[in-house]
């Protein structure tokens, strides 16, 4: 153990300082526990040296003075202690009078900030910017807490009159993302403008164009006001949550995710717990240039040439993400599936005119359209459409990723970023609830999004869809809507929500299930994904609610491996009761083995809990969840191995977009695009 101490050390820092030996002794009566060391530096866990059992388990380590370790319960990342080690403690206990348990949140504990209300009684921005702490919002004309994007916060501008034309130019200079000076404050004084000229063209019942950009200055407000109307304190955020929610109404009670300030949300991230930074953007557009300087113009201005990717579909059902086919078919065993988001690839300056002649549009039933693309790769290198990033947007993503490593370090085992993705779509756009597997920090550039969120597992209230289905990762169940007769187990999700705008950050841990709405604007937002360490444990080791997961996905390797293409189809004629008795009871074997094979390692973890349910149990459990009715949606003639059945795609509109739409390929593409279907 001792050895082993030292190479992960080693490896980290091969510098090692002074050394000592320390016993940690775990004194606790039931519980088993995991030792966990952080390094130098004040970060999330790096490694684990767990777990140590309850009734005075004992552990030895030769370790660096000044290095901290923390003590959590073992299957979890709940903190129970955390110490320094210094060159004169050398044993260190664990006991029921210091155990430090989580705080259990409380959805009601919301409260404004404690200036809120007192801002809010200003009637004019003359008396806001008097107030400490205080400032007005051009947007909303009314006094809030000071915010960095959305609030004057020191003085109020001058009264000052002008011509339309002369408004007009002085917003367009304002706008201006090459201008000097161009940032937060710049936009806000380029709203009033245009508030100004819109108020001098009402006479004459026409939008005003704004010159050199050729666009209706109402468009150009309605992307401002998505910026500037940000979310200013929690009582703003409750009143959102409020008014947005679906029928997970009739659940018990949905818990609001903790909005606090950087100081205080960090063992929120150390411990793989959800939270929103309110205050970590200050008024400082060049450390901090997505939520102050990019606008959709900014981005238009600076985005390459190239084709990005763009989900589209109507309004009630839009959007749902599917695998790539060819994804899809490695999997071992494509489903038959008929999709109908259409997934299609055209230019960014393409995207931006879709975006603003739909807010003109009066179609009852608008198509929605939603960007989605990559635009860093491993470790932070910053590419737009698959090349490297024009200079202005290197520049940005640069700024943002130094912004946010140390955040990203409070992230458990954490070793680097994965990826980066910009997402941009319009009002009314939903993600369905799924889960992704790594750790995320998520910053809006505009809008504010709406986040339910569900905590890792519950597959017994999710129903995940299977490995092998398009829609893997993804729930069964339309939280928003659900169908109580097929998904009755929902009722008991614990879930969780907030809502998110410019000025927050948003930390998600890997394998929480998320569902992102749109509900009030238009948004767009950076996300950054992590990658683990190698010394990272596994997760179902370090998250006991990941358990069943890891048994779902044993069953279905060992199916896959045996019955290949036919492994969807077995599995659901398993469900269903009917097939060749032949091949169903050799799968039912299969099933029956891998249960036996997860109830014996299971028996090794700490914590495990018993009596473990039965074999026959855990088997019927796993084709009710995942297999009951994925097989539904048919068509006459299909097999596996048949391609998609692609006819409910909803078709590409104006006649404009399929004309710039470019179709997907396997060497350039994600995603399936068939830009003309239906023809």
């Amino acid at each position: 153990m001792v050895f082993w101490a030292l190479a992960i050390l080693t490896l980290f820092f091969p510098a090692v300082g002074q050394l000592v030996n320390i016993t940690f002794v775990n004194d606790l009566k039931a519980v088993d526990c995991s030792l966990l060391w952080h390094g130098p530096i004040d970060s999330g866990p790096r490694a684990d040296f767990g777990p140590v059992p309850a009734q005075g388990g004992q552990k030895v380590l030769e370790v660096v003075v000044g290095h901290r370790f923390s003590v959590t319960r073992a299957g979890s990342l709940e903190p129970l202690l955390q110490f320094d080690i210094t060159s004169d403690v050398h044993h260190y206990s664990i006991n029921e009078s210091i155990a430090v348990g989580r705080p259990v949140p409380d959805p009601d504990s919301a409260e404004p900030s404690s200036c809120a209300a007192d801002c809010r009684s200003a009637a004019s921005c003359d008396q806001c910017v008097q107030l400490t702490g205080c400032g007005w919002s051009v947007v909303r004309q009314q006094c809030f807490p000071g915010h960095p994007f959305a609030t004057e916060n020191s003085e109020c501008p001058e009264t000052k009159s002008g011509t339309l034309q002369t408004w007009l130019e002085e917003a367009a200079t304002l706008m201006d993302p090459e201008a000097s000076g161009f940032g937060s404050a710049s936009l806000r004084a380029a709203y009033r403008a245009l508030q100004h000229a819109n108020l001098q063209a009402s006479s004459e019942g026409a939008d005003p164009v704004v010159p050199t950009m050729d666009v209706p200055s109402s468009v150009f407000m309605a992307e401002l006001a998505a910026k500037l109307d940000a979310v200013f304190d929690d009582a703003d955020a409750t009143e959102l949550l409020a008014k947005s929610r679906h029928e997970i109404k009739t659940h018990r009670k949905v818990t609001m995710v903790k909005r606090c300030k950087l100081s205080d949300a960090l063992p929120y991230i150390s411990r793989g717990e959800p939270v929103v930074i309110t205050d970590f953007f200050r008024d400082d557009p060049e450390t901090h240039p997505v939520p102050h300087k990019w606008t959709l113009e900014y981005l238009k201005r600076f985005m390459h040439r190239g084709f990005y990717n763009v989900a589209a579909d109507f309004k009630s059902v839009c959007c749902q993400y599917y695998e790539p086919r060819n994804i899809s078919a490695q999997a071992g065993y494509p489903y038959p599936f008929n999709p109908r988001t259409h997934l299609y690839r055209d230019r960014f300056s393409g995207f931006v005119d879709t975006l603003r002649a739909k807010r003109t549009s009066d179609q009852k039933e608008p198509m929605l359209h939603y960007f989605h693309d990559v635009v860093m790769e491993r470790d932070g290198k910053p590419v737009v459409a698959g090349q490297a990033a024009p200079p202005p947007l290197d520049a940005d993503l640069a700024a943002t990723l130094a912004a946010l490593r140390p955040l990203a370090q409070r992230q458990a085992f954490f070793a680097g970023v994965a990826n980066a993705k910009l997402w941009i779509g319009q009002r009314g756009v939903t993600m369905p609830l799924h889960y992704d597997s790594a750790d995320n920090l998520y910053i809006m550039a505009w809008g504010r999004k709406r986040v339910t969120l569900a905590e890792p597992g519950q597959l017994r209230a999710l129903y995940p869809f299977p490995n092998g289905h398009p829609h893997a990762g993804s729930s069964q169940v339309n939280i928003s809507h659900p169908d109580w007769s097929k998904h009755p187990g929902f009722v008991d999700a614990t879930l969780w929500e907030t809502v998110i705008g410019p000025g927050g950050v948003f930390f998600l841990p890997g394998h929480w299930w998320h569902q992102f709405e749109q509900p009030f604007e238009d948004t767009a937002s950076l996300n950054l994904w992590s990658y683990e360490s190698p010394q990272a444990p596994p997760i179902p080791v370090r998250d006991e609610r990941m358990r069943l997961n890891a048994l779902h996905d044993y069953m279905e390797k060992q199916i896959s491996s045996i019955f290949k293409n036919k492994a969807g189809m077995t599995l659901a004629s398993l469900a269903a009761g009917r097939g060749g008795k032949k091949r169903l009871t050799q799968a039912n074997e299969t099933l029956h083995q891998a249960v036996e094979t997860w109830r014996k390692w299971m028996l090794t973890l700490p914590n495990a809990g018993t009596p473990l349910p039965r074999a026959e149990a855990l088997v019927q459990e796993f084709l009710e969840l995942r297999h009951k009715h994925v097989m539904k949606e048919r068509w006459p003639g299909w097999s596996p191995g048949v391609e998609w059945n692609m006819s409910a795609l909803v078709a590409l509109e104006p006649p404009e977009l399929r004309a710039r739409c470019v179709a997907s390929t396997e060497k350039t593409a994600t995603y399936a695009s068939v830009c003309n279907w239906p023809a």
